[in-house]
């Protein structure tokens, strides 16, 4: 028996290690091949998380960025309003362009505080927020602002009301005060009544006779009464006469005058004098006279001017 045993031994005891070495190096390369896939897994799932993460962090920074953008927009946008809604109320009135320079000063300070604000202002955040709470004031600004003009142009309005109600009522007054004036002055003008025209020839002795005949007049002669007026004022009035010949043209005798009517026009006189007016009847006569006899027939036209307003205006036919 043991030389049995001694001959198995010797003839099968090396290839039973070798396989048992065998069985060893593939369990220990399949350990390091799993320990390599682990590493493998592990490596693929790190560089998926940091994928993931670093795909929020740029979308997280993405928002950031396009929050901040419509931030600055909405300032520009809300600056460039407030300008323009200012502007257009400008030149209505001077105590709103009073205002609105105010106003407009107040909004480029704003304007000066934000374009600070962007330059110095590096964390996105922080600006980001700071650019809204700015939003915020400047629109404060902005209602705060046109509160004051809607109140100043109602204010303005109802001072525009009462300004015109007061034209009006002015207005009215002055109407009524030339109405009165137009009543005073026609009742304090002075009037000339009973007006006789005569002819008259001079005789070789100087007397003078009535006459018809054209050829034979010397003279004209014009008597009328200055009615009484108790509204007129007194003192010293000039009185014209005017004669008229048939031609149109003045008769201008020894007593000639000018004077400005109450057209504004100037005005020649046949004759003209001075009287004290007391405010009773006054009696007048106003003539004509030329040694020589010049006159032609037909209708000569008399006219009496009281202060330069014609008061009278008849016609005479001489023959």
């Amino acid at each position: 028996m043991p030389l049995v045993y001694h001959i198995l031994s010797v003839s099968f005891g090396k290839p039973r290690l070798k396989f048992t070495n065998r069985m060893a190096e593939e369990k220990q390369n399949r350990s390091s091949l799993i320990v390599l896939l682990l590493l493998l897994v592990a490596s693929i799932g790190f560089n998926i998380y940091q994928f993931k993460n670093q795909k929020t962090m740029v979308v997280e920074h993405g928002t950031e960025v396009d929050s901040l953008i419509n931030a600055r927009v909405e300032v520009e946008r809300e600056l460039a309003s407030t300008k323009m809604e200012l502007e257009k109320y400008m030149g209505i009135a001077g105590n709103l362009d009073t205002l609105l320079s105010e106003e407009k000063l107040k909004v480029a300070a704003q304007e000066e505080k934000i374009r600070k604000l962007i330059a110095t202002e590096k964390d996105a955040n922080k600006l980001n927020k700071r650019l809204k709470e700015e939003l915020a004031e400047l629109k404060k600004l902005r209602d705060e602002s046109l509160e004051k003009i809607d109140a100043l142009l109602a204010e303005n309005k109802a001072l525009k009301e009462q300004n015109e109600s007061l034209n009006s009522q002015v207005t009215d007054l002055s109407q009524q005060k030339n109405l009165l004036e137009q009543k005073v002055n026609t009742a304090s003008q002075l009037k000339a009544e009973y007006v006789k025209v005569n002819s008259f020839k001079k005789k070789s002795s100087g007397k003078f006779v009535e006459s018809v005949l054209a050829r034979k007049t010397n003279k004209l002669e014009a008597c009328f009464t200055i009615m009484d007026n108790k509204v007129a004022s007194t003192g010293d009035k000039m009185v014209y006469l005017r004669i008229l010949a048939p031609n149109g043209k003045v008769l201008m005798g020894f007593t000639k005058a000018a004077f400005t009517s109450s057209e504004n026009e100037e005005v020649e006189a046949t004759a003209s004098q001075k009287i004290n007016y007391t405010g009773e009847k006054q009696d007048l006569c106003l003539s004509y006279e030329n040694d020589e006899r010049i006159l032609e027939p037909g209708t000569y036209v008399i006219q009496v001017y009281l202060e330069g307003t014609l008061v009278h205006q008849s016609n005479s036919i001489l023959k």
